[in-house]
């Protein structure tokens, strides 16, 4: 309580600074800039929320911090025990390394999963707000993405310190990493933008994002590299934008890849080119505009349906 109580009043502070414009423009650059405009006058708020939910997740859970931690190595030990199982049978021998692998794209399909599971009911779940005073909606969803950012970074620190035990070993491809950490956060903002909007006016949209959340690690390289799946099978898993930010992080990671370079495997089968990244940086900024402009102009009517 005191919590939103913060929340609120930093709402209305912002409002009493400056009146949001919270019409609809008439294009979609004149949205864009209104919504950035909102944005930083509420930046504070941001601040509040986000504070607020990681509060709720260290301070009132029992495990705290631990569940940044065992998120990412859930999923991490379930793909290690199907790579093992399918080793075991097949008679082919799976190297520390590509345990490695999973291991970095477990973190960053937990990020993904949840800030998209906690933003989409993030609107809803907040309807005392969102009825009593205005403020950017989008706040809501942001602020999921930005806490579960915080999850993450202490997901990968404890990662950097098991990774040596895999052989891997810190090379100048790092510097791919944060260019890498943006476009998935920015690819995540988009989707969880989308999905908060649609869960206020169709209820069921929470339920499509839990299925997808649950069966979507098989339809990415999370648990198996993309070459896995033949010539075909890259370019088919490469049109997921979230498949070249997945795999640019276990080559530049694991294996100390430029990412620049581009790399063939059995067959001459492009595994990696720079394009597949220019192709998922294309998404991720052509989303978040696209949500942003969708969010904006949808959020008038949230009042009315939470």
């Amino acid at each position: 309580m005191i919590a939103d109580a913060r929340v609120a009043r930093s709402a209305a502070v912002a409002l009493h600074e400056t009146p949001p414009d919270s019409a609809p423009a008439k294009s979609i650059l004149a949205d864009l800039g209104t919504t950035a405009r909102n944005l930083f006058q509420f930046r504070e708020l941001l601040f509040e929320l986000t504070r607020r939910d990681l509060r709720i997740r260290y301070t009132q859970a029992v495990m705290g911090v631990v569940w940044a931690i065992l998120t990412p190595l859930v999923v991490a030990l379930s793909g290690w025990v199907i790579r093992i199982a399918l080793s075991y049978m097949s008679g082919y021998p799976l190297a520390r390394v590509e345990l490695a692998d999973i291991a970095v794209k477990a973190v960053a399909w937990s990020f993904f999963v949840g800030a998209l599971g906690f933003g989409t009911a993030s609107v809803t779940a907040n309807y005392a707000l969102v009825t009593k005073v205005y403020f950017p909606r989008q706040m809501l969803p942001l602020s999921s993405v930005a806490t579960q950012v915080i999850d993450s970074i202490i997901g990968a620190a404890a990662l950097a310190i098991l990774l040596p035990l895999f052989g891997v070993r810190p090379t100048t491809a790092l510097l791919w990493v944060p260019l890498l950490a943006v476009i998935l956060v920015l690819l995540t903002t988009a989707f969880t933008l989308l999905a908060a909007c649609a869960n206020v006016f169709f209820r069921d949209a929470k339920h499509v994002v839990q299925l997808i959340t649950n069966f979507g690690i098989f339809f990415t390289p999370v648990i198996f590299n993309a070459d896995a799946f033949g010539p075909g099978g890259i370019k088919v898993l490469m049109l997921n934008p979230l498949g070249p930010v997945l795999e640019g992080l276990r080559l530049s990671v694991a294996h100390g890849h430029d990412l620049m370079v581009p790399l063939t495997g059995a067959g001459g089968a492009v595994v990696w080119s720079p394009w597949f990244l220019v192709w998922s940086a294309g998404w991720a900024v052509a989303g978040v505009a696209i949500a942003a402009v969708v969010f904006h102009r949808a959020e008038a009517a949230f009042a009315e349906y939470v």
